[in-house]
């Protein structure tokens, strides 16, 4: 992929995981109340993963997370050490941020997130795996001369 395709390829990619993962923890935190607290949550969960993945260079650490099991880059295996690192990486950063958004840096916040965090990591990985692929032709498709 040139640089132009990762580039956007990552902007769809956090597109849909910001919706994934809001919707998600929107459910886990008693359902939808509002479209506009929907939004908001949505928006923060986009900027905050983005923002980090300029930050943080997690595909190189996912990457080298998968070289280091020894794993054949490419396969199966590879993908998915790859994709469960990048992803714990954003989801720890993504859902913290907002926890201490909405709730402040109040006794009990770290126990408060960490009722949801697993079930949004799995939600995460799962909707990475799921995604990768199509986002990748979706950004060659549509930066097609």
């Amino acid at each position: 992929m040139t640089r132009k395709e990762t580039e956007l390829m990552v902007l769809l990619q956090d597109l849909c995981l910001a919706f994934v993962i809001n919707s998600a923890a929107t459910i886990l935190n008693g359902g939808f109340v509002d479209t506009g607290t929907y939004l908001v949550g949505m928006f923060e969960a986009f900027c905050i993963n983005y923002i980090s993945g300029l930050a943080i260079p997690v595909a190189l650490i996912g990457t080298a997370a998968a070289n280091a099991a020894g794993l054949k880059e490419g396969s199966l295996g590879h993908r998915v050490l790859r994709t469960f690192v990048i992803n714990a990486i954003f989801v720890t950063i993504v859902s913290f941020t907002i926890a201490l958004i909405n709730l402040g840096a109040v006794p009990g916040i770290v126990a408060i997130w960490w009722k949801t965090y697993p079930i949004l990591h799995l939600v995460g990985f799962v909707a990475s795996l799921l995604i990768e692929k199509p986002c990748q032709a979706l950004a060659k498709t549509i930066l097609e001369p």
